[in-house]
């Protein structure tokens, strides 16, 4: 029963933590738009920034990080490395597929056009973010609770078939 409530607990805890880290992610892709549009970094030097943004160790840190030591590769390009970073830690995040989708996106422009049009792109990104925010909040209301009652009842069921 114990290990039933404890699944439920921790699958509940997926919509508990995708909200969280949306806007982890909103803040550190508001501070590389600040690097690339206002200090000019380079793209290498602006997601290093970003990692450091977040907290050390966690799957966004290491997203920003790993496109910027992609980047050091000779012949990589700012795509290759956003979807290297990606694909790397898709596992360790707690992002739906839309949301993957929204940062995929992201990588088409980004290193490739000028200032303006990455930074608009960035903007663009965020306010889908934003919506995409909400709706893991709307999720996280409607089914953290459930996954844990669940996980009770399962147990209890168990426990109930076995007598």
């Amino acid at each position: 029963m114990v290990g039933s409530a404890l699944y439920g607990r921790q699958f509940s805890l997926r919509f508990r933590a995708r909200p969280k880290e949306l806007r982890q992610l909103a803040a550190m892709l508001r501070s590389l738009r600040a690097d690339i549009s206002y200090q000019r970094l380079p793209l290498r030097e602006a997601f290093l920034h970003a990692s450091r943004q977040g907290q050390a160790g966690s799957a966004l840190s290491d997203l920003f990080r790993i496109a910027a030591e992609t980047l050091e590769h000779p012949g990589s390009t700012a795509y290759d490395a956003w979807q290297v970073a990606l694909q790397t830690q898709s596992t360790r995040l707690h992002l739906s597929a839309e949301d993957r989708q929204v940062l995929a996106n992201l990588g088409h422009t980004i290193g490739v056009t000028g200032v303006v049009e990455q930074t608009a792109q960035i903007d663009a990104t965020l306010a889908l973010l934003v919506d995409r925010e909400k709706d893991a909040m709307e999720e996280r209301a409607r089914y953290e609770r459930m996954y844990q009652t669940l996980g009770i009842l399962a147990g209890v069921l168990i426990v109930v078939m076995l007598i």
